[in-house]
């Protein structure tokens, strides 16, 4: 494995390994010029590529709590060896950010905010935006929705999949339906046609594993390797949904995220409207239920019914969210 590494330290970088030490994301290296660490990301080519622009603009600007990507001696931030693509970077300290607290998650929305105000001006060749991405996506799980409850009736046997399928039904069809209608009444194309034009990204994974901790009390973002060209509110509806998962939530805390991520970013009245259609929709259970009927139902573990489920009490959360901005507004 070692002799690996060297490998592509040596031909994708045109370093020498010195010697490395394993951690949970990758391998710390000794080079022959400094420390860095190489990954196997979870993102595509083309994800790592705008990863590697949206972290040099954010360090042109100003925003330095990141770490920095390596581009190979071709150019790419990424290196292919047998197939898997491997990256290096700048290593992040090793403590993630606990999320304990309202104090823990107004500190990640205020360093959110500057995060996305710090992406002004990104550009990229691999512009990914798509006017009517997220509106054609409720769509078309609604539509799956309606297919696998056919499916499930003509069948007459239900699993625990199935019955929770039939019990949720009427009322995630109600709220996929009407996170479409909030993001058309919020002006989600016009609102994605400004981020274009500023230079915005969505990171897609701000939680606490990303948020990591250095001993000087700095909160550093990592995980950039699943970002995309989406309207940065996309992140701040995750993260709102992370605070209820995680704490005893209330609408004063999530007035206050709003406002601590607002003083970088203020939000309109339209985005307030579009958060909430991205609040309500149950993102999770129809994404996991679509996940378990396009398997080979045999191949399922029992577990899925389980996390299901859970996924069914996390959406009373968004709903419950999307309750508290729309009294708030």
């Amino acid at each position: 494995m070692e002799d690996i590494n060297e490998k592509i330290l040596w031909e994708g970088y045109g370093l020498r390994l010195r010697g490395g030490t394993r951690t949970r994301t990758g391998l710390i290296c000794r080079t022959d010029q400094g420390i860095r660490e190489l990954k196997k990301p979870r993102g595509s080519a083309d994800s790592l590529r705008l990863a590697f622009r949206v972290k040099e603009q954010l360090w042109k600007n100003g925003f330095r709590n990141i770490s920095r990507m390596y581009q190979t001696l071709e150019g790419e931030p990424f290196y292919r060896y047998d197939g898997v693509l491997y990256m290096l970077e700048d290593p992040m300290p090793a403590e993630a950010m606990p999320e304990e607290d309202l104090a823990a998650f107004l500190c990640g929305a205020d360093l959110l905010g500057q995060m996305h105000k710090g992406a002004r001006g990104l550009q990229t060749e691999a512009e990914q935006w798509d006017r009517e991405r997220l509106p054609k996506l409720y769509a078309k799980r609604r539509g799956e929705l309606a297919k696998m409850r056919r499916r499930n009736d003509r069948s007459g046997c239900y699993d625990t999949i199935g019955l929770l399928l039939l019990e949720h039904y009427e009322q995630y069809m109600e709220r996929a339906e009407e996170a479409e209608e909030l993001l058309q009444k919020g002006g989600y194309g016009k609102a994605l046609e400004e981020a274009a034009a500023r230079g915005a990204f969505c990171h897609n994974a701000y939680k606490g594993e990303a948020l990591r901790l250095e001993k000087d009390g700095r909160v550093f973002v990592g995980n950039f390797d699943k970002c995309s060209r989406e309207i940065p509110l996309a992140d701040v509806a995750f993260y709102l949904r992370r605070y209820m998962k995680k704490t005893a939530g209330d609408a004063a805390g999530v007035w206050e995220m709003l406002e601590s991520y607002g003083r970088h970013c203020p939000l309109s009245d339209g985005d307030l409207i579009i958060l909430q259609g991205m609040l309500v929709y149950p993102e999770k259970f129809l994404r996991l239920v679509n996940e378990y009927y396009n398997r080979r139902r045999s191949c399922v573990s029992p577990a899925m019914g389980e996390r299901l489920a859970a996924a069914a009490r996390e959406e009373e959360k968004g709903m419950e969210l999307k309750k508290i901005i729309e009294k708030g507004c």
